[in-house]
């Protein structure tokens, strides 16, 4: 009875120390850019705030971190590696980066969200200085040739026709666009395709057949001004000659456009004094109009060999 005693203080006396020896793990709090809910090794945690949560008695160690945001969707996935101490801090940062902190202030250089983060949860006053102003994306400009006649729509509305196998789209948000291609002759689908457009670009596409649509040229809209500048072309105008019936158009004595169409656009036109002319198909009268082009504009033109030629609206450059 008394060796049975010994035995079991024993024991006890063993077993004591080994239980106050266990580590009782690392407090993980996640740090979301945006609101989102957060798995652990696929396990929930709690939620601190709408972009905060906390995982306690995590081991040290690699675990596999994933977040959505509130409809669902995927926002990060990957492995964070917890530090062998109390506390430590996991920060969202993208799909390629999930940063890792000891507890404490966050180091030097750290994203700004992160501070903002690090200072609600410690309670510290926040920065009188505001955070520098988010510019807006720059939109673009897209082009598309097609190898026939052609009209072209972008998320279905029309662009800018240069002529009968070329239409522009300016000011064209960064993002996916739809673009279809309709012939002329039998009005027959040439191609319908989404295209993923960048900020700040002029994108050049030609339209083939079965239904493709391949990028033939890309350069800086910033670039494109540049050239412009140089060729001495910043204040030039554009026209844009309609006929109602077939008719050829020529601009101080030179053709522009196809012979016997129904319209034409001129790209580049110096401001100042110029002669249009426009000859008919159907008929033996030729037209002509002395017309003053202000710089920078867009000016709309109607040709007929009842009515003549005809300014019918003008308007700025890029205005919508």
């Amino acid at each position: 009875m008394l060796s049975r005693g010994l035995l079991l203080s024993l024991a006890l006396s063993l077993s004591a120390p080994a239980l106050a020896e266990v580590d009782e793990g690392v407090t993980v709090s996640v740090h979301c850019m945006d609101p989102c809910a957060v798995v652990l090794d696929g396990k929930p945690g709690r939620a601190v705030n709408e972009s905060l949560w906390e995982f306690p008695g995590i081991a040290p160690g690699a675990h596999r971190v994933e977040a959505v945001d509130p409809k669902g969707q995927p926002l990060v996935s990957g492995l964070a590696e917890i530090p062998d101490t109390a506390q430590a801090n996991v920060y969202l940062i993208s799909n390629e980066r999930i940063v890792t902190r000891k507890g404490g202030p966050p180091e030097p250089g750290t994203p700004e969200w992160e501070r903002e983060v690090a200072r609600i949860t410690s309670g510290t006053p926040p920065s009188t200085h505001p955070p520098p102003p988010q510019m807006p994306p720059e939109k673009s400009t897209v082009i598309v040739r097609c190898q026939d006649d052609c009209s072209v729509v972008l998320d279905g509305r029309r662009g800018l026709r240069r002529d009968a196998l070329t239409w522009e789209f300016r000011n064209v948000e960064p993002g996916k666009h739809r673009i279809e291609g309709i012939g002329e002759l039998l009005l027959r689908r040439l191609f319908l395709v989404y295209v993923d457009v960048p900020s700040g670009m002029e994108l050049t596409y030609q339209g083939e057949s079965k239904n493709l649509l391949r990028l033939t040229k890309q350069q800086l809209l910033t670039s494109v001004e540049a050239a412009r500048a140089k060729a001495g072309l910043t204040e030039s105008s554009r026209l844009h000659v309609r006929c109602p019936k077939s008719c050829t158009v020529r601009l101080d004595g030179a053709r522009k456009g196809e012979k016997g169409g129904s319209g034409v656009v001129i790209q580049d036109v110096p401001f100042g004094q110029h002669t249009l002319e426009a000859s008919f198909s159907l008929s033996d009268r030729n037209r002509r109009l002395s017309l003053n082009v202000p710089p920078r504009s867009e000016v709309f033109i109607t040709a007929s060999a009842d009515q003549g030629i005809v300014v019918t609206n003008t308007r700025p450059i890029g205005f919508e």
